[in-house]
């Protein structure tokens, strides 16, 4: 039949012998730890080595199987994705960062032989956590002023000049966030950037004798993109130290030269300073074009040249694409010689632009 078996040594226990039996348990784990020096050390720096691993090697390969078994995309697409960007832009810079900074704690409570080897690990871990984060923080700076510019571009006329002061601001931004970024690396590195700076005073000079063609040549290139004389694509035509110049632009740099597609299609480089002294005109601009020209009648239908001018005047008259009302539609006799009669035709006509 059935038989039954019931324990009573937890009904009738002694809470006191509870309590003696959790501390033993404990103390024999203390002293299990005790014979393993350095092993809860090393899981721990395991830990911080392990997500300095994963945010190379794993968190990539990681979110571009869950994109393509979630979401049903390809390999193809991964790098143009914004996944890829938020990946290799925030979450790996982020991953290192922590990574970096738990190998630094668990380090900290480290106590070395001699009080000199303290001192070196101490400086040591306060470079290491305050550089990572100087440079995640910069990173980060740097890559949302990349996207602001980025989506202000794209929503955004690029002819306006009025977004060339946003588009100026955004890389003065990014270029001060590097900027600060190495000023405290060097900080962190001992080096006073005060001297610097004021080594920098007498260094600038310097510079300026020794570049004053580069710089000229960059301050002339703020001054076009500010005021945009001409952009990309379009037809301009100048005339440089006698050398006429006319084609598309194909290239406005900052520090390098303007490029010019020419009418043989050759590559004819510009120094942006000679634009800021010199007349540009600029073809694609043009609201109307003229066309004027002469046509020859012969002598034997001189009976004719009024009703020949009537209709060429009612023709321009209908026609869409001649300007109508604020510039002039001109048809008439011009010129009489012993070869023909010539009739001047002039008007203006839209731009297809």
């Amino acid at each position: 039949r059935n038989h039954q078996f019931k324990c009573h040594c937890l009904s009738n226990a002694d809470p006191f012998l509870f309590y003696n039996t959790v501390k033993n348990a404990s103390l024999a784990v203390a002293r299990s730890l005790q014979h393993m020096p350095g092993r809860p050390l090393i899981l721990k720096l395991a830990s911080g080595v392990v997500i300095v691993l994963f945010a190379v090697w794993g968190v990539g390969p990681l979110l571009r199987l869950s994109r393509n078994i979630f979401f049903q995309k390809n390999n193809s697409t991964w790098k143009r994705s914004s996944t890829y960007y938020v990946t290799t832009s925030y979450i790996q810079p982020l991953l290192l960062w922590a990574g970096a900074f738990l190998i630094c704690r668990v380090w900290e409570p480290v106590v070395l032989p001699s009080e000199a080897s303290q001192i070196v690990k101490q400086r040591v871990l306060n470079f290491i956590k305050s550089l990572s984060t100087v440079l995640a923080s910069a990173y980060f700076l740097s890559r949302i002023t990349q996207e602001a510019q980025k989506f202000f571009a794209e929503t955004n006329d690029p002819n306006d000049s009025r977004n060339m002061g946003f588009l100026f601001a955004s890389r003065a931004i990014y270029t001060a966030v590097w900027v600060a970024a190495v000023s405290l690396f060097m900080e962190l590195l001992g080096f006073s950037t005060q001297k610097w700076l004021t080594a920098g005073g007498l260094g600038t000079v310097l510079l300026t004798l020794a570049g004053r063609e580069i710089l000229t040549n960059f301050l002339s290139s703020v001054i076009i993109h500010a005021t945009r004389p001409f952009v990309l694509n379009e037809w301009i035509q100048t005339k440089i130290e006698g050398y006429e110049v006319s084609g598309t632009v194909e290239r406005v740099g900052w520090w390098s030269p303007t490029i010019i597609r020419g009418d043989d299609r050759e590559a004819i480089y510009i120094p942006n300073h000679k634009f800021t002294v010199t007349v540009v005109r600029n073809l694609s601009q043009k609201t109307h074009w003229r066309v004027k020209t002469h046509l020859a009648i012969s002598h034997l239908d001189v009976g004719k040249i009024n009703s020949i001018v009537a209709d060429m005047r009612k023709v321009l008259a209908k026609n869409s694409l001649v300007e109508q009302q604020k510039l002039h539609r001109r048809v008439f006799l011009d010129d009489v010689n012993p070869e023909n009669q010539a009739l001047m035709v002039s008007s203006k006509f839209f731009t297809f632009f």
